[in-house]
């Protein structure tokens, strides 16, 4: 059963651009049923076109501002304002506490690779 939530995309603090992984942060309502804190492999519905998404669901840096950030693989477009519907399809790993930027930004490289390695396997495998 894939888990799927819908939000308006707020402005964020930019770190993860600065890291090179842009995301479209929605901030996760209070009484909102959600997995497991983590980085996920999904879907990113924009107006009715699907992207291939990698996904963060964390409580941020103090650990008190729950939230979920998503990138859309190929995808560099401000998305401030507008309205995604997210599908998580599986847990890649758990959240680590903050390393650092240059140890996260090598952590977001191996997310990503993760992420791209999945899609192409399920269309390789949908043939």
């Amino acid at each position: 059963m894939k888990l799927t939530f819908s939000g308006r995309v707020e402005q964020g603090e930019g770190m993860a651009t600065r890291l090179g992984c842009p995301t479209a942060n929605i901030a996760i309502k209070a009484g909102l049923l959600i997995p497991g804190l983590g980085v996920y492999v999904g879907e990113a519905d924009l107006q009715g076109v699907r992207y291939p998404a990698l996904i963060c669901i964390s409580d941020g840096r103090t650990g008190v501002n729950l939230k979920m950030e998503v990138h859309l693989l190929g995808f560099n477009q401000d998305l401030t304002g507008k309205y995604l519907h997210v599908i998580l399809h599986e847990k890649l790993r758990d959240i680590v506490p903050f390393p650092g930027e240059e140890e996260m930004a090598r952590m977001i490289e191996n997310d990503l690779f993760q992420a791209r390695e999945w899609f192409a396997h399920k269309s390789t495998s949908a043939l």
